[in-house]
């Protein structure tokens, strides 16, 4: 399987597929390096058509002064337009507001509301941690009831990362919140914004309420309890979640099982993954154990993989030779099939 500093390798790869699925890697298994933050800028500097640079999944991406600096540069100079600029202008408000804080002045300039929002995470980070906990809670209970769009969800993604960088949440205090949550209730957030806190907090002691809420209708809920499994990525949860596969047949709750596996950056992984492919008769189900051996890397699921594409797997649901495509190039591997395939992504 990958390792990070494979990956980051291919970050300014001139093959956009290879470059967007090495962004991709490190966004959905947050297995994060030093330096990733810098390539992308580099590949975005690079690139003749920035818009393609898949910037929304870098919102997460670590930062340092120097990162910041230049984006802030970047969105001065009016060097970026359309969707590129707009995806930047939210990475660098997701950066820690100490690392705001020297291009606020920069930022106050531009034409737009990222000097205001700015300011408001600035402000965040000067909160104490009762005071985090506190509007964390009163920002949660504001939000019931409302739809998903009407969330003012940057603030609450906000708080959440500053109260976990600032280590305002116990590990006690986040698990009594989710053991005090309804996750059957769509209109309540507890429940999502305390498993994500879960994850950033890597607590293995909630690895089983977060496995029960793979189980849920509210899809929301659902990926972030797959996110916070994915941070924790311990071999208890690839173990564990591997053993409820098995003996499960609740279809959304093996697609999200599946999806987490491929994303959690342990060896036990890959061979979880490919012993439950082996089992699997559901042609959705293995096509999803494929492309989940494909997006950690796995160099010996190559030729199952391949085997699979040729017998015939499930593309309605998704076409699997582009992340195997990815696997080949990151691993050096050749396929007589990979040109053709290319070829047809374009």
């Amino acid at each position: 399987m990958y390792t990070s500093e494979q990956v980051k390798a291919y970050l300014t790869h001139t093959d956009p597929i290879v470059s967007n699925g090495a962004i991709q890697y490190f966004a959905e298994s947050f297995n994060y390096t030093d330096g990733i933050m810098e390539l992308v800028l580099d590949k975005l500097g690079s690139s003749g058509q920035p818009d393609q640079v898949y910037l929304h999944l870098a919102y997460q991406f670590p930062q340092t002064p120097s990162t910041v600096a230049r984006m802030a540069d970047l969105l001065t100079s009016s060097a970026l337009k359309g969707t590129s600029r707009l995806h930047l202008q939210q990475i660098l408000l997701n950066s820690p507001p100490a690392l705001l804080e020297p291009v606020l002045p920069k930022l106050q300039g531009l034409q737009d509301e990222t000097g205001v929002k700015a300011e408001e995470h600035i402000r965040i980070g000067q909160l104490s941690a009762e005071e985090l906990r506190e509007t964390l809670q009163q920002m949660i209970e504001a939000s019931s009831g409302l739809e998903y769009e009407d969330l003012e969800y940057d603030y609450l993604d906000d708080l959440i990362n500053e109260a976990v960088r600032r280590q305002a949440l116990t590990p006690e205090f986040v698990l009594e919140k989710l053991d005090q949550a309804d996750p059957g209730d769509t209109s309540n957030y507890e429940s999502v914004y305390y498993a994500q806190a879960a994850g950033k907090l890597k607590l293995e002691t909630a690895v089983p309420v977060l496995i029960d809420y793979l189980f849920s209708t509210n899809d929301l809920l659902a990926e972030q309890a797959c996110d916070a499994l994915v941070r924790i990525g311990t071999e208890k949860v690839v173990n564990q979640l591997a053993e409820r596969y098995a003996k499960e047949q609740d279809d959304y709750f093996k697609l999200y099982a599946a999806d987490c596996l491929g994303r959690i950056s342990h060896p036990a992984a890959e061979s979880a993954v490919l012993a439950l492919l082996q089992k699997e008769r559901n042609l959705t189900h293995a096509t999803k154990l494929a492309a989940a051996l494909c997006f950690m890397g796995s160099k010996q699921s190559i030729p199952v993989v391949a085997r699979l594409i040729e017998a015939g797997y499930d593309d309605d649901y998704l076409d699997l030779r582009e992340p195997l495509y990815i696997c080949c190039i990151l691993n050096e591997t050749e396929l007589p099939q990979l040109a053709e395939w290319r070829e047809s992504f374009l």
